[in-house]
């Protein structure tokens, strides 16, 4: 009989703190015998130096329970640690890690992830598995998708029933979802379409719909009438009633307020008199009373509209009340540059709007062919989401990854693609003051490359280089904060193409040593490096010099390697200048 292997794993037992809440791990270990097994812990800050080394006994054998270790921080907000345990057992050392973050609200850091399935023999231990498959991807908030009976009365009579989609459904396994999101530190918003509904309801309000050019009724795939959602129309009322259903019945925390991207124009007579809407502009007035309203009710909660392909983006500048901005993407935003300016766009229109994209992954699809080039599909998009500021609607139902826009045609992903996911997740979280601080400007424009003459890059395999992911080039993001100056890498050398949504078989190819010189005037603290290419888990510190020559004084060092996404950055001597 084959010895059973040794591993540990660790996670938060929340998605999320707040600050000066007790940080509560969860450690386990399997396949070691009965017995006190040594576990040394560390909590690293984002430069790679320790807030908290500590030891513990655990004893492994007795049940299926993690041990749970308990630390106290000192309050911070908007930060990110990575977490470090090793023990010690018969069979030598193993090691594991994870990340956190702490945060006054989940739409400082909204990492969103889904719920899609509710079948009536789902039991408690898969919707539990599944629960905890998302806390150790750090998903903080979560939506609910097409959880109700129709997308006009979203509770049904009865607990179980039958959506319009035909699939069979129970509110038991909804509110189960939901307290268990809730007892993770998630929030849970559930979905409800802004002004869709089903073709019965349709009829019985003519008066209620939205109409094309002919006066015919306008529907989205025969299945459902678009309905007139300005003031003095009664879907208004009616919609904005379901929502606070929604909220007071199921203990929902918001609504993922959604739109299907048209019409931009439509005709209203809800009034006596035909009219013509701006559907567009009409959209912020909605989400502005149905967010607010949302809140008065749930004041730790929130709501997400859906800009559909970044529209009615600009008019929604002014909207206040919403949590985060939210843009499903579709053609023509193909391409990794298109990923970027979506996110830097939305940044720059709503600077105190976190991004997410809902981009959604085909090669995931579960009727595809699963090949390598799905997960370096993954890799990529996540990185160029990432590194722009952004957050990637992606994660679900445990291990899986959307395919494509109706959600429960999501893919699973095997025990290799989970690993690989979870360690993006975790970089992301441990670097989200890098990746997600305050909203500023893109310096790789100005200062990256020869022509800009104060970052440059040097490699014997390095091509091009430089900002606006050009194909085949290493593409380079760059922000600064405080006295930090941060840059992120992403590797689109080696690829066929740089369309986001395609599988991408060769995957890009790796640089080690690549040489970084930068133009200062002043000292300089350390440098950094980190990446979710490996497993190591935690920043760590590069090696630099500081320099004098003929042409100016300069930081020289090099980053170890580059697979698909790094993140290197250097802070200078407090007091001195950029």
């Amino acid at each position: 009989m084959n010895e059973a292997v040794s591993e540990i794993d660790v996670w938060p037992a929340q998605a999320q703190y707040r600050p000066g809440e007790p940080i509560r791990l969860r450690v386990a270990v399997s396949g070691t015998r009965p017995g006190s097994t040594l576990l040394q812990t560390r909590i690293v800050q984002p430069d790679g130096t320790a807030a908290i080394t500590d030891s513990f006994l655990i004893d492994p054998g007795v049940g299926d329970r993690p041990a749970e270790l308990t630390f106290h921080l000192p309050p911070r907000d908007a930060a990110g640690y990575a977490v470090e345990v090793v023990a010690a057992t018969d069979h030598g050392a193993l090691r594991a890690t994870t990340a956190f973050d702490v945060a006054s609200h989940w739409s400082a850091a909204p990492r969103y992830g889904f719920f899609s399935d509710f079948t009536p023999g789902e039991t408690l231990d898969e919707s539990t598995r599944r629960a905890d498959d998302l806390l150790r991807l750090h998903v903080n908030v979560v939506q609910f998708y097409d959880w109700m009976a129709s997308h006009h009365t979203f509770v049904p009579e009865t607990d179980e029933f039958t959506d319009p989609l035909g699939r069979r459904l129970s509110h038991e396994v909804v509110r189960r979802k939901i307290a268990l999101a809730h007892g993770r530190g998630m929030a849970a918003l559930g979905y409800g379409a802004l002004y869709g509904a089903e073709a019965e309801f349709s009829r019985e309000h003519p008066d209620w719909l939205l109409y094309d050019g002919r006066r015919e009724p306008l529907e989205l795939a025969h299945l459902f009438g678009l309905q007139d959602f300005s003031e003095r129309s009664p879907w208004r009322t009616w919609i904005l009633d379901q929502y606070a259903q929604a909220i007071d019945r199921l203990d929902f925390d918001g609504i993922h307020i959604d739109q299907y991207g048209f019409p931009k124009h439509a005709l209203s007579r809800v009034s006596g008199a035909w009219q013509e809407i701006d559907v567009g502009a009409a959209f912020p007035g909605f989400v502005e009373e149905a967010a607010s309203r949302i809140l008065e009710r749930r004041p730790s909660g929130g709501s997400i509209f859906n800009c559909v392909n970044a529209w009615p983006l600009d008019a929604m500048a002014p909207v206040r009340s919403d949590a985060a901005t939210y843009i499903e993407v579709w053609e023509p935003h193909a391409r990794y540059r298109d990923l970027y300016d979506l996110v830097r766009r939305a940044r720059l229109l709503r600077p105190d709007k976190q991004v997410i994209l809902a981009a959604y992954l085909l090669p995931f699809h579960p009727d595809a062919q699963r090949t390598a080039g799905a997960l370096n599909a993954f890799r990529l998009a996540s990185a160029a989401i990432g590194a722009s500021g952004g957050f990637h609607l992606i994660i679900g139902e445990g291990a899986a990854l959307l395919s494509e826009a109706y959600y429960p045609r999501y893919g699973r992903l095997d025990r290799v693609e989970a690993a690989v996911v979870r360690r993006y997740a975790d970089f992301a979280v441990r670097n989200t003051r890098l990746l997600h601080g305050p909203a500023a400007t893109d310096i790789a424009w100005t200062h990256v490359g020869p022509t800009n003459d104060v970052i440059l890059l040097s490699h014997p395999g390095l091509e091009a280089y430089g900002a606006g992911a050009q194909p085949g080039s290493l593409w380079v993001i760059g922000r600064e904060l405080g006295e930090a100056t941060v840059l992120q890498l992403v590797n689109l050398r080696g690829l066929t193409t740089d369309a986001w949504n395609a599988a991408q078989e060769s995957g890009p190819s790796p640089l080690t040593n690549v040489e970084v010189r930068v133009r200062i005037v002043g000292g300089i603290a350390g440098v950094w490096w980190d990446t979710p290419d490996d497993d190591v888990g935690l920043a760590r510190p590069v090696p630099y010099d500081v320099t004098n020559t003929a042409d100016g004084r300069f930081l020289v060092f090099r980053i170890p390697r580059i697979d698909a996404w790094s993140t290197v950055w250097w802070k200078r001597e407090e007091g001195g200048h950029a």
